[in-house]
């Protein structure tokens, strides 16, 4: 059981290396030494197994001594590797940039290259025909026979002499003394074991050679490396003395208060500085402690008292601590203590900084790191570690928690319209409303300003049930208008809510919930709130896909104007068609108007598209009436971003006199959100009207709907929403609403359109009211143009 041993035996490197990587605290020359160990454990164990003949077969032997043989390879290319770092890490730069030439990244990898390509060809048989069991003298091994292409080991051999050379040539100028000592030792010892490992080429040495050149490899290392350790200690043991004598010598001279304690909390040295804060000369305060020196004074002993920071022999510590001095006035301190250990005696080093004057501030730079300067709220951050702190409470708890958001809607419409101050106005105004609520109702909530318009509030032990309850509290908030610049404006508010654990386990995951939620209410019409639940996920990322495909839809000719019929309910005629856009794009396929539209108006394509749909109404009416002379109206819908866009006159203008066609035969269809904008719209509206054309109120009877409309803008007619219409004959509160809409109506003068008409039922009821036009299903649907100049011109 030989081989049992020789075994163990190529352990010894690995114990060396070990002990190289914990004296070295694992740096990289001593990484690359570890490595260089492995391979001449490996090269030993290759050496083992052909000894194992008693135990192993020849073909198992044949094929670990061919695995095993990476070891002495791979030595080779980790010398040239030892010198790349010695050159990288210990030379003086202008002499590396010299050596860098041919001693860089790109030779290691291809010495390692070579190593690799010398490893693969040992496994064939032309370079190890096969291996040859011997008897010399009492050693019985398998012995290899080499074939034709032995010289490939001989060459690697040349190349290990070449790198072994390199580094010792490279270490010679390391300037660091002990280092290079350490170097040029080692490249002797490991030149020396590899000369004698080397002699395993030959039968009549019966593979010993390796063994020694193994133990001659670790001990060296052993040897060089303990020397090499105690010149370092020595080192630090002579810098620390020259610091000590430094230390003494610059003290006093030093503003800050410096002192020193023993195990027993006497002083053993303090500064001039401490001394006169003290009100005591520097050797009447050596040798006592705090409380002897304090005998003799009036006030009371200060915070720094003797306390266990001898147990924390390896900590420094910092705090800040309030000092009275002498003179009984409080100064605050910040403290920086350290245990220093001489010789068998220990020591607590201690330097003050007086900090007053920045304690009088920091509660001020506190407020401000963490509060948003315009409202006064606690900001991202803040929220940030709140929340952090909220779910870590609660998990410990097993409670449940709410995170809502809150965006408002339309805000940017404010900015642009009123300015930036009256936002700014807003967004303190909608602080104050907020806080008031928690303040009445929800004591241990707490509300953020995240950034521009949107804010989040925390709701410690609230179930989904609380949540809903509170975000209808919130909304009902802002049922009341604010005053801005001397008018009323009413703003809403789109809130998301998640839940903690329901739907996320930790900070972000709940914020980005709690976001898609607050999108998903923008996305159905704002002025709402809605709790998180996973298919909102899809929809976010649907929502994402179509903003993204908007932004293509004009140019890849994606949109076409449907047209649907407004017929007269006296003579059953057609007195006018709505112009319906419809978007068939090639990712999506049809996508409804009422899911894009809302996405539009959010990223401002609505201004462009709009705008096409406005030419394409136009133009395609002029044609009509150049060839039916048929004294019929095109409605198109205009939405709030539209009108608020300087531009809209004059390209409305344009559109019209380009195609020469009468301003009277065009309705603009406009919804009640205009309401957020009152005195602009009015501005706006009459200018449209100076033009000579319509104005309807689209989907009258939701929304920000108020009589005071019908007063204040210069409408022509009233459109009644189609949920209305469609569900009246289940409702009688429907058709209730639709007859007192109607007779509104006729009291200001104003036509009435019913649209969602889809049945004979209803078009009766309308016709009975007095209401004037309908559109539905019940004449037409949306139809391309060809298809309703076919049937209805």
């Amino acid at each position: 059981m030989f081989y049992i041993f020789l075994i163990l035996l190529s352990c010894i490197p690995i114990g060396v290396g070990i002990t190289l990587l914990v004296l070295f605290e694992k740096n990289r020359l001593s990484k690359i030494i570890f490595l260089l160990l492995i391979m001449v454990t490996l090269w030993q164990l290759d050496i083992a197994f052909l000894y194992a003949h008693r135990s192993l077969e020849k073909e198992t032997i044949l094929f670990l001594f061919n695995l095993f043989r990476f070891g002495s390879i791979m030595i080779t290319p980790t010398f040239f590797y030892l010198g790349y770092t010695i050159v990288q890490e210990m030379l003086p730069k202008d002499l590396a940039k010299k050596w860098q030439l041919f001693i860089n990244r790109s030779t290691v990898l291809l010495f390692y290259g070579i190593a690799f390509f010398v490893y693969i060809i040992s496994w064939s048989d032309k370079a190890i025909q096969r291996i040859e069991l011997m008897n010399i003298g009492s050693s019985i091994f398998y012995f290899p026979v080499y074939g034709e292409l032995s010289w490939i080991y001989i060459f690697n051999i040349m190349l290990s002499i070449v790198n072994m050379t390199i580094c010792l040539f490279i270490s010679l100028h390391v300037p660091n003394k002990s280092i290079q000592s350490f170097l040029v030792y080692f490249m002797i010892f490991s030149a020396f074991g590899f000369a004698i490992g080397s002699l395993n080429m030959f039968p009549s040495a019966r593979l010993y050679p390796s063994s020694i050149a193994l133990l001659v490899y670790a001990l060296s290392i052993l040897i060089l490396t303990s020397r090499m350790h105690l010149d370092i200690v020595n080192n630090m043991n002579r810098k620390l003395s020259e610091q000590k004598k430094f230390l003494f010598q610059v003290i006093d001279l030093n503003p800050n208060y410096i002192y020193a304690k023993d195990e027993f909390d006497r002083y053993t040295l303090v500064n001039q500085s401490y001394a006169q804060l003290m009100g005591k000369d520097t050797q009447e305060m050596i040798g006592k402690t705090y409380d002897e020196l304090q005998k003799d004074n009036d006030t009371e002993p200060h915070s720094m008292q003797k306390s266990d920071e001898f147990k924390q022999t390896d900590q420094l510590l910092v705090k800040e601590e309030s000092i009275k001095a002498a003179s009984g006035e409080e100064r605050w301190v910040q403290t920086v203590k350290i245990p220093i250990h001489i010789h068998d005696s220990s020591a607590l080093l201690a330097v003050s900084t007086d900090i007053t004057e920045r304690k009088q501030f920091e509660d001020e730079i506190q407020f401000q790191a963490n509060h948003d300067t315009l409202t006064g709220l606690p900001n991202r951050r803040k929220f940030n570690k709140d929340l952090s702190s909220l779910l870590e409470k609660a998990k410990s708890e097993d409670s449940q928690n709410a995170i809502v958001f809150l965006d408002l809607d339309r805000f940017k419409y404010i900015n642009d319209t009123l300015g930036h101050d009256a936002g700014d106005l807003l967004l303190k105004e909608v602080s104050s409303r907020i806080k008031n609520l928690l303040k009445r109702k929800y004591p241990s909530a707490e509300i953020y300003r995240i950034g521009g318009d949107e804010f989040t509030i925390l709701l410690p032990h609230a179930t989904a049930t609380d949540s809903e309850g509170f975000a209808k509290d919130v909304l009902n908030e802002f049922k009341e208008s604010f005053v801005l610049e001397g008018s009323n404006y009413f703003i809403s508010l789109s809130i998301g809510i998640s839940l903690f654990p329901n739907d996320g386990y930790d900070v972000n995951t709940l914020i980005k919930h709690a976001d898609i939620a607050m999108y998903y209410v923008k996305g159905r019409g704002k002025n709402d709130f809605q709790l998180f639940t996973p298919q909102m996920q899809q929809e976010f990322e649907r929502k994402v896909m179509i903003e993204k495909q908007l932004q293509t839809a004009l140019v890849n000719e994606e949109i076409e104007l449907f047209y649907q019929p407004i017929m007269d309910l006296k003579t059953n005629e057609i007195v006018g068609m709505e112009s319906l856009i419809r978007w068939n794009n090639k990712v999506l396929g049809q996508v409804p108007p009422d899911e894009f539209i809302s996405i539009a108006e959010e990223t401002g394509v609505i201004i462009p598209i709009g705008h096409w749909v406005l030419n394409t109404a136009i133009e395609q009416h002029a044609r009509w009436q150049k060839t039916t002379n048929q004294p019929i109206y095109v409605s198109i819908n205009v939405s709030v971003r539209q009108l608020l866009d300087p531009t809209f006159l004059e390209k409305l203008k344009n559109a019209i006199e380009n195609n020469l066609l009468d301003p009277s035969q065009i309705v603009l269809e406009i919804t009640e959100s205009i309401a957020m904008y009152a005195e602009s719209m009015s501005e706006k509206l009459a200018e449209l009207k100076k033009l000579g054309i319509s104005l309807s109120m689209d989907d009258f009877g939701t929304g920000y709907s108020s009589l005071s409309y019908l007063t204040k803008y210069p409408l022509d007619s009233l459109k009644i929403d189609k949920s209305f219409v469609i569900n009246m004959h289940r409702n009688d509160e429907n058709k209730a609403i639709i007859q007192t809409i109607t007779a509104i109506a006729k009291e200001f003068d104003l036509k009435v359109i019913a649209e969602g008409v889809e049945g004979q039922e209803a078009h009766h009821f309308l016709k009975e009211i007095g209401c004037d036009y309908a559109q539905g299903y019940h004449f037409s649907p949306p139809v391309p143009a060809s298809e309703f100049q076919e049937r209805w011109l």
